[in-house]
């Protein structure tokens, strides 16, 4: 019977709604875009989730004498971004500032690049400027005569919506990445260091010296070396002395530099010749104050004669002052129960004192005992074990004579 149907086929009406699955496709020869009717200008999800940001500017703003403006006009009803994924203005990125009409950058009174920064609150926004001084940002005021500026702030959009010049305005010169403000304030520095304080910065491509700088500096090394031959000229003449100041003097017999350093040489060797000798004593001196000895040099010698000299000035010092001391004498009243008296007037040279008690001469030793400092001079007296009274109202009276030792 197998014959008498022929081969079994699937009919149209057989292919119901939704039988199709994955595995009915093969991967590797895929389905042409041409059978495929999608309409992917309804499909812009994926362009609305993809954001980005640009620049917005606003030209032609009146700064000076300003530290900050309100430019909520200028911004709008925009909203603050505050994320990645959110859209608005991002307050987080600095505001470029540029001289109006110009690719020019502002700078500071240190040629740093003054900048902006954008801040809100409920709804209104500060545009506040600032520069860095001393590595560190402080905010800063535009000159009372400051021209207007532009200036450039970013908004965070999607791609659904980015406007049709972002890529062109927002990445030409104005852009810091794009033209180096750094390197622009750089190149004014240099200018300035080159041409001075008058000079401005141009792009016409004519030289603005008459002699180029390494012309400058090829033809300055060659004058030093012709100025440093003609000194030595000069040094090396006749008249060479004079250029050092030295005069025509009857101590100098030259009239070259050469001469008269050759005078110099030989005042020195004389010098030298004469203190040969002088840094060494070969024996004492006669009266034993100068011992012999090597001091190494003269100096050391002169040290060595100072300090014997001043041992014995001062030696004798105090012997003449022993000798000149002038005679003295004291009166004391007793007020009763002294054992001691101290000389009031000065020290006394030993075997040199007198003292009488009521008129009668006392003996030392017997009566009394010295008192003595540490150099044997006498200070005064000990009546131990016996004191001084007041007998009836009428007191020991003590009487000395002495000779002063200071």
């Amino acid at each position: 019977m197998a014959g008498t149907r022929g081969i079994a086929r699937f009919r149209g009406e057989q292919l119901n709604n939704k039988l199709l699955r994955n595995q009915h496709f093969d991967e590797a020869n895929k389905i042409a875009e041409k059978y495929i009717d999608l309409q992917f200008h309804n499909h812009r999800e994926i362009l609305e989730d993809t954001k980005i940001d640009v620049f917005v500017q606003v030209n032609e703003k009146a700064v000076a004498g300003s530290t900050q403006l309100d430019v909520s006009g200028d911004i709008g009803t925009r909203t603050v971004s505050t994320g990645d994924k959110v859209e608005g203005v991002v307050l987080t990125e600095k505001v470029q500032l540029r001289a109006a009409g110009t690719d020019s950058p502002i700078g500071d009174s240190d040629s740093d690049v003054v900048y902006g920064r954008l801040e809100e609150s409920k709804g209104s926004y500060l545009l506040k400027f600032y520069s860095v001084e001393g590595g560190k940002e402080q905010p800063y005021t535009f000159a009372a005569k400051a021209d207007k500026i532009d200036y450039r702030f970013v908004i965070r959009t999607n791609l659904s919506v980015i406007p049709s010049d972002a890529i062109i305005r927002g990445g030409s010169g104005f852009v810091e990445g794009a033209t180096d403000a750094k390197a622009y304030m750089n190149l004014i520095q240099l200018m300035k260091d080159v041409y001075g304080s008058t000079g401005t910065l141009d792009n016409d491509g004519n030289s603005n010296l008459g002699v180029s700088i390494q012309d400058q500096l090829s033809q300055e090394v060659q004058d030093r070396k012709d100025a440093d031959q003609a000194i030595q000229d000069r040094l090396a003449s006749a008249t060479g002395a004079q250029l050092i100041g030295v005069a025509t003097d009857s101590n100098y017999s030259g009239v070259t530099l050469q001469a008269a350093l050759s005078n110099v040489a030989k005042r020195l060797k004389a010098s030298e010749d004469l203190m040969i000798g002088i840094s060494d004593r070969d024996a004492d001196s006669a009266s034993g104050y100068f011992k012999a000895g090597a001091f190494g040099n003269a100096e050391g010698r002169i040290l060595d004669l100072e300090k014997a000299a001043d041992a014995a000035f001062k030696a004798l010092s105090v012997k003449v002052g022993t000798i000149e001391a002038a005679a003295e004498e004291e009166v004391f009243e007793a007020v009763g129960g002294e054992t001691e008296y101290t000389l009031k007037k000065g020290k006394a040279k030993d075997k040199t004192v007198r003292l009488a008690i009521n008129g009668q001469l006392q003996t030392p030793g017997i009566n009394f005992t010295y008192i003595k400092d540490e150099g044997g001079l006498i200070t005064g007296f000990n009546f131990t074990p016996d004191t001084l009274k007041v007998v009836e109202n009428v007191p020991d009276v003590l009487f000395i004579q002495y000779q002063k030792a200071e």
